[in-house]
């Protein structure tokens, strides 16, 4: 392997800036309303890879940093003669992850992910639990078939936090005293969906002091750019609908002014720069699992369980 071997961000950045193929793959925009999610982009396939689909990875996550990460990756597959890039959907692919990647890459991993989505397969993920050491620029390499086709070798980097952003697994969740619909005068100040939500009934500080699990979505249904939140809200309410004796659940509106994109104070004090964000807090008030973006009622179910 040689040096330059995973590709930096540019190319890949330079495809979504042509399309919206990958648009439901990254959360739904910034939080601060000034800047967009800085996630990580790129990889071309090296020059001796296997020959196949010409396919192009990216990155949405915000927050990935030392520990363990819900590993989220989106596969486009390159067009050709000028076409733009379009969403690959369950490909079977496997993961190699390499640090450092200068002067000479270091396997330190390998996983499998697994292909999520949220109500539409163009805006689904692969995704993987994968625990990094070390922060700084790692590398994956991206193998695989869709269809049986072979898909060609694709690398990319992305950088690890020394520390998270949001709140990490295992510690403490945030006491936050979100508004309530009884802290307001009209339900939708606090909820932009069509049709508001039960959830508003707890603040976050409230349901930690009860010590029964807790469910806490981040998400703007009205404002969602990628229109990702409204679905996600979905599986969340199924999730309600079958552990609501058991478990609080609390959304929380991320713009109080959707026009400026200012963000409610409880977004800011999370450390969210994106959105949809789901959360689940254990009986002890310390965070369980974290998901940004789509997440199935299939794939978080399982987690919410392991809480019970």
């Amino acid at each position: 392997m040689r040096p330059q071997f995973f590709q930096t961000r540019r190319r890949a950045l330079l495809a979504l800036a042509t399309t919206g193929a990958a648009s439901g793959a990254a959360a739904c925009g910034a939080a601060q309303g000034t800047q967009a999610p800085s996630g990580t982009a790129g990889g071309d396939a090296d020059a001796g890879a296997t020959k196949g689909l010409l396919v192009q990875p990216v990155i949405p996550s915000t927050d990935t940093a030392v520990g363990r990460n819900r590993f989220a990756l989106a596969m486009l597959q390159v067009g050709k003669d000028g076409a733009l890039p379009k969403p690959l959907a369950e490909a079977q692919l496997s993961l190699r992850f390499f640090h450092p990647i200068e002067p000479q890459p270091v396997v330190k991993g390998e996983a499998t992910p697994q292909f999520r989505f949220v109500g539409d397969k163009t805006k689904g993920l692969y995704i993987a639990t994968v625990a990094f050491d070390q922060p700084g620029a790692w590398g994956v390499e991206i193998n695989g078939t869709t269809n049986g086709q072979p898909l060609t070798t694709a690398r990319v980097q992305f950088q690890v936090k020394a520390k998270s952003e949001t709140p990490a697994i295992g510690a403490p969740a945030p006491r936050t005293r979100n508004l309530t619909r009884r802290d307001v005068e009209d339900i939708k100040k606090i909820d932009s969906g069509v049709t508001p939500n039960d959830m508003h009934e707890i603040s976050i500080a409230s349901a930690i002091e009860e010590k029964k699990p807790l469910v806490v979505l981040f998400a703007s249904p009205g404002f969602c750019v990628t229109q990702t939140c409204a679905p996600q809200l979905g599986e969340i309410r199924q999730l309600k609908a079958k552990h609501g004796s058991q478990v609080n659940f609390v959304h929380v509106e991320v713009f109080k002014d959707p026009q400026t994109r200012t963000p409610y104070e409880a977004v800011t004090e999370w450390g969210l720069t994106s959105e949809p964000w789901t959360f689940f807090v254990d009986r002890n008030g310390m965070i369980a699992e974290k998901y940004e973006g789509p997440a199935p009622f299939s794939e978080l179910d399982p987690a919410l369980q392991k809480l019970l």
